[in-house]
């Protein structure tokens, strides 16, 4: 036993301390061998280590959760008219929700990621019914942020990007028309407003969104033009 035992601590750099303690394996505790002083150095290596590791992972945490954003707003949307190819397109206006997450590293560098969802129906002059779609926007944009005004607050801001927009007829007043994505440019401009404290506050925003009108790959609903939709929103902000 005296013999593995001098073994296993050859095996862990302990082969110094073995002769004063050679006697039965079987008698020794955790206690004891924590005695060794090289037993305490690999301990206490470990333990700072990981101690090491912990603080670098709260570090890097931190940091990446540094200035990020989450808000939920609700907003209005006025669509174009498009009157071209012989077809004339005039869209409802709507309600509709939009969920962001964005954070930004310097006033002037920065990201969201956008989601929202509306419902509203397309006019056509070509046939006798309406063409209700629920749209759902994803994009994502550059983020500029200005800096804190000395009036309440505020900071204003601004943002340029792009992403899909998916027209999807509904079930009932879609008249069976196929799904269709457009591909818009979006440009914000809005203002950030504290309440209580620095990381809760008040969002007021305008959106653009620029894009080719729907046709849902039907030649009777095709007019070939560019359309602007414009959402005022308003919501809350929590930034961590």
């Amino acid at each position: 036993m005296t013999a593995t035992l001098a073994g296993v601590c050859y095996l862990f750099g302990l082969k110094d301390d073995v002769l004063p303690f050679s006697i039965s394996f079987r008698r020794r505790s955790v206690g004891k061998l924590m005695l060794i002083p090289s037993v305490r150095r690999s301990f206490s290596f470990l333990l700072f280590f990981l101690l090491s590791i912990s603080s670098a992972w709260r570090t890097a945490t931190a940091q990446t959760l540094k200035n990020i954003e989450g808000a939920v707003s609700v907003f209005g949307q006025t669509t174009g008219t498009t009157n071209a190819n012989g077809v004339r397109d005039h869209p409802t206006e709507s309600m509709g929700a939009l969920a962001t997450v964005r954070q930004s590293f310097h006033p002037w560098l920065g990201y969201e990621v956008n989601y929202s969802y509306t419902r509203f129906t397309e006019r056509f002059s070509t046939i006798p019914f309406g063409v209700q779609n629920n749209v759902h926007e994803v994009s994502v944009a550059y983020l500029l942020q200005g800096p804190t005004l000395p009036i309440l607050g505020l900071q204003p801001f601004g943002a340029v990007g792009t992403g899909a927009l998916i027209f999807l007829p509904t079930t009932v007043g879609g008249q069976k028309y196929n799904k269709q994505t457009r591909v818009p440019v979006l440009y914000e401009v809005g203002v950030n407003c504290p309440v209580i404290t620095s990381h809760l506050g008040l969002r007021f925003q305008y959106r653009g969104l620029l894009y080719k009108a729907p046709d849902f790959d039907t030649p009777a609903l095709t007019t070939n033009a560019r359309r602007q939709t414009s959402e005022l929103s308003l919501g809350a902000y929590l930034r961590f």
